[in-house]
């Protein structure tokens, strides 16, 4: 595809995953434009100093999302976790059928599937992002859903696995993690809307790498310089203080999900194993907090 004069609207392009995305787009020649609930602030500044097309618009006003997507080609589509998420997300989708946006990318969150089935079997209700996939299908509208894995970013975070100089996950030893960088999502979603004969109707499974908690806190290890050891958070503590997380992870723990790399390398070529992420971003971040 000739994507030089084309248009995708990227929605959280303020944030991580679509910020990703906005970059990749910019280097593969497409136009990007962006809806900002504030185009004042310092992010959506320097949107616009890349070369981003900055609307105004809010995930929770369908209308806004409308008007801003007239006229697009693509639109990505991506939601943080908020009590407002399955709204936003289908609103979105509701608009891209609206504009007769010719290929909508919608970013899920990998395993969806497997975790779906497993909280209806527990009596837990629907996942959000399945409930978007399903609104998205049952519209009709051209799609690729991309379905990352755990981003390399939170064993690296205070705020999620890395706390008083040490990993501390509530996964047992033996699971295999599925890992991708933030910036190998935009990578993809470029991809997918460069090549829609290719990822038209599809769900894909992105993943960079297959680490277990001890293989992961190694890695760190190796790149720190200096030993960082590992703790697992009982379950019983999450179900107690956190029981949402604790169903995450009760999945996680009974019947987690897989992904074969080989088919994704060969897509994306400069996909990035975790060793490779903490060596070109992580390991800063890692070593300011030991």
């Amino acid at each position: 595809m000739n994507v030089h004069g084309q248009t995708v609207l990227v929605t959280g392009a303020t944030g991580n995953q679509g910020g990703a995305t906005a970059r990749h787009l910019l280097a593969d020649g497409w136009h990007v434009r962006a809806l900002v609930r504030d185009d004042t602030t310092r992010a959506a500044a320097a949107l616009a100093a890349a070369g981003v097309e900055l609307v105004r618009g809010d995930l929770d006003d369908p209308a806004s999302i409308e008007a801003a997507a007239r006229g697009a080609y693509g639109l990505y589509s991506v939601q943080s976790a908020n009590p407002n998420e399955i709204v936003q997300g289908k609103n979105v989708a509701d608009a891209a059928k609206a504009a007769n946006i010719r290929h909508l990318v919608y970013s899920s969150v990998g395993g969806v599937e497997s975790q779906n089935r497993f909280y209806v079997e527990h009596g837990w209700g629907s996942i959000d992002k399945w409930q978007i996939e399903q609104h998205i299908r049952d519209l009709g509208v051209p799609a690729t859903i991309l379905r990352p894995a755990g981003f390399m970013e939170d064993f690296v975070s205070p705020a999620r696995f890395f706390q008083n100089s040490s990993l501390n996950v509530p996964w047992r030893d033996g699971l295999v993690m599925q890992l991708i960088a933030i910036e190998d999502t935009g990578a993809f979603a470029a991809l997918t809307f460069a090549d829609p004969d290719a990822y038209l109707g599809r769900a894909v499974e992105i993943t960079g790498d297959r680490l277990t908690a001890p293989e992961i806190a190694a890695a760190m290890s190796a790149a720190a310089g200096r030993p960082v050891a590992h703790t697992r958070v009982p379950l019983d503590v999450l179900w107690e203080h956190a029981p949402e997380v604790a169903k995450v992870f009760t999945w996680a723990d009974e019947s987690y999900y897989d992904t074969d790399l080989a088919p994704l390398h060969a897509s994306h070529a400069g996909l990035l194993g975790f060793p490779a992420w903490l060596s070109r971003t992580g390991t800063e971040k890692l070593v300011a907090q030991l």
